[in-house]
């Protein structure tokens, strides 16, 4: 059987994504605060492996620890495929700079960008002798390759995202690895992402009359959408490593 790690699969896009390996007859790993009901039901249902770690990625030694047991339990089995979603994430704090609350900034930091660096340093660590193939896919935003007024914060550790994927791809393919690392863009969805962002001021964020209009306008695509767009590049698709790839090009 071959795995899938997801973070934050509790909800939203993580859950989309759990889900669709689950019912393709992959394993997963669910790494979050809180389980996921539906998911074990579902896993039971197919007979699929089903494992829930539970992490609060704000906290390195967290994070380390977990990865480093799930990394000897994936690469300890005989799966030729493991999948890492780095799929948690937080918007806030949103606000213009010099107005940041500094424990939501460390906060947004440690889950957006010192989480999935710390993972993906435990599970390349975890992979050496195993024949196992891994596919490691770093959630990414539009927010990573612009800038947004009131989200200095997201902005930067999503950029951090995008760079940290290109610059694992090198040092892999510099040492002939079979390993491969991506960043995907989902574009705007229907999640409680989507809430915070629109219950903010105009005052903390200029940009929040635009997302209203795209709940009110129903522009916003559901997360089994984009998750199933992901699912298909990753489990069907020929991936390009260091490459960041955007829903909208994939749908």
């Amino acid at each position: 059987m071959d795995y899938a790690i997801v973070t934050g699969a509790t909800r939203g896009l993580g859950e989309s994504v759990a889900r669709l390996f689950i019912e393709k007859g992959i394993g997963v790993m669910n790494i979050s605060r809180t389980d996921n009901s539906s998911l074990q039901k579902l896993a039971g249902e197919n007979e699929v492996f089903y494992e829930f770690f539970p992490c609060d990625l704000s906290q390195p030694s967290q994070t380390e620890a977990v990865f480093r047991e799930v990394g000897t339990k994936v690469f300890g089995s005989e799966a030729e495929k493991i999948y890492v979603v780095q799929n948690a994430g937080v918007v806030t704090p949103i606000d213009p700079s010099g107005e940041v609350d500094n424990e939501a900034l460390e906060t947004s930091v440690h889950v957006n960008l010192l989480s999935p660096m710390i993972a993906t340093n435990e599970m390349i660590k975890a992979a050496k002798g195993s024949d196992s193939k891994m596919i490691m896919v770093n959630i990414s935003s539009g927010a990573g390759s612009r800038p947004v007024y009131g989200w200095s914060t997201y902005c930067a550790t999503k950029a951090g995202i995008n760079m940290l994927t290109e610059t694992v791809s090198l040092e892999l393919s510099n040492k002939h690895s079979r390993h491969q690392v991506i960043a995907f863009s989902p574009g705007v969805m229907d999640t409680d992402m989507q809430g915070e962002i629109r219950s903010s001021s105009k005052e903390s964020f200029a940009d929040v009359e635009s997302f209203q209009r795209y709940k009110d306008e129903g522009m916003l695509r559901s997360t089994d959408t984009v998750a199933g767009a992901l699912l298909n590049l990753i489990t069907e698709g020929d991936i390009e490593s260091g490459k960041l790839y955007h829903v909208n090009d994939l749908l």
